[in-house]
């Protein structure tokens, strides 16, 4: 029988974090959605999260390509439920929105999150909040496309259209590649503000620019296909 959602998170050495994570699901999943399934990608994880996963009952994948973009494009190719929730296993995303997000579903390809509209708030240190904020405006603007958080990652999907988007972002570029290509179909997209609230890391520099680059180009390919 078809699952009525899959929840999809990826997976990198999440141990830390994951138990409490999937103890916090259904909680929050179950008193909305009788069927589901959750789905874990993991990248090859060195720590025990994939022991934690498979005590817990959820189905885990090895993802078959490396990068994030490949795990993500895996992840909704395998979903088997008629809708896929994405959020991060570190619990930035608060779960108990998903019944907002579930209410609102029949009417959109797309419910996502923003941390960037009226009542929304992001919780990260103000550098990386000045380059996410400088990173849609660029994305919108260059892309006419009228979407606050084109890079967030906290969306419920409909799946038979997100299986349909053929995208090619290496990193994290791929979350803005498939919601800008949506749009472009016309997919209907609502946004709805909630507050981000990141576990305490860091990024190198050579990161950002690795990344930087990766949008830059991903922003121009998105550009030469809509226009």
């Amino acid at each position: 029988m078809t699952p009525e959602l899959t929840i999809l998170t990826l997976t990198l050495n999440e141990a830390g974090a994951l138990g409490e994570f999937l103890s916090q699901l259904g909680p929050a999943i179950r008193p909305v959605v009788s069927s589901y399934e959750v789905l874990i990608v993991d990248g090859g994880s060195t720590d025990a999260t994939v022991e934690i996963a498979n005590k817990a009952g959820v189905r885990v994948v090895k993802q078959s390509k490396p990068g994030y973009g490949n795990a993500y494009r895996e992840g909704i190719a395998l979903s088997k439920g008629k809708y896929i929730l994405a959020l991060d296993a570190d619990s930035s995303h608060p779960k108990d929105m998903f019944k907002t997000f579930w209410e609102r579903r029949h009417a959109y390809s797309v419910v996502m999150g923003s941390r960037y509209l009226p009542g929304a708030g992001d919780s990260r240190p103000w550098g990386r909040r000045l380059l996410s904020r400088i990173l849609n405006a660029v994305y919108a603007t260059v892309l006419a496309c009228p979407l606050t958080d084109i890079s967030g990652g906290f969306r419920l999907y409909r799946t038979e259209d997100a299986q349909k988007i053929v995208s090619e972002g290496p990193y994290y570029d791929v979350v803005a590649e498939i919601i800008v290509l949506l749009w472009g179909e016309g997919r209907k997209i609502l946004e709805i503000p909630y507050r981000y609230v990141p576990r305490e890391q860091g990024a190198s520099k050579a990161q950002i620019v690795r990344f930087g680059l990766s949008y830059g180009k991903t922003l121009y390919q998105l550009w030469r296909r809509l226009k």
